[in-house]
């Protein structure tokens, strides 16, 4: 496959689960979403974890709001992204609270700098990561902006790496590039994944 197939099959396969997932009626949403939940504070790394970056949640995908305040009401300190379209990078910021996010770019909350407390670059011991399809190997398709990737590459070592998905996202197979880095493990509203 060359790099023009490799693009368009990319391209087909969101498009192909953007739309599965948005049929997905609200209501099973929430459902699915308050189990992965269940299932990802479960997740020994989780639980251990004292400082976690965790995305937040942008239309259909599971909803961590619920995961955030619990990890929150738990003492743990949480970052979450704030993106700079232009510098194609990402800061984390630590959420102090529901009243400091405004929309940012492509319509994703984000946290609002005048409000909120920069990431000065202490150690993550886990990494919550979206995307749009995942395989059990941990292979991962994000949504083509590479963020996370360049974020990744920033990080002097990178700690556990977590999906979080509706079991409908887990592929048998994706077209990934030898830079790609893996998922550590996958979390759906069914099962958690440990990736080989």
């Amino acid at each position: 496959m060359n790099v023009e197939e490799r693009k368009e099959s990319k391209r087909l396969l969101r498009r192909q689960i953007i739309k599965q997932r948005a049929d997905i009626v609200s209501h099973e949403r929430d459902i699915r979403s308050e189990e992965a939940t269940r299932r990802l504070l479960a997740v020994p790394e989780v639980e251990a974890a004292q400082r976690l970056f965790v995305f937040l949640s942008f239309g259909e995908e599971v909803c961590l709001d619920r995961f955030i305040a619990e990890c929150d009401r738990l003492g743990k300190s949480v970052y979450v992204p704030k993106t700079y379209v232009k510098d194609r990078q990402m800061i984390p910021y630590r959420f102090t609270g529901w009243d400091t996010f405004i929309e940012g770019a492509y319509g994703i909350r984000e946290p609002d700098e005048a409000k909120s407390e920069p990431w000065h670059g202490e150690p993550f011991d886990v990494i919550l990561v979206p995307g749009v399809a995942f395989t059990e190997q941990g292979e991962r398709l994000g949504y083509g902006g590479g963020f996370y990737d360049r974020f990744f590459a920033g990080l002097p070592n990178v700690p556990p790496l977590v999906a979080v998905c509706y079991e409908m996202q887990v592929v048998p197979f994706l077209s990934v590039e030898e830079h790609d880095r893996k998922m550590d493990k996958i979390v759906t509203e069914s099962r958690v994944i440990t990736c080989s």
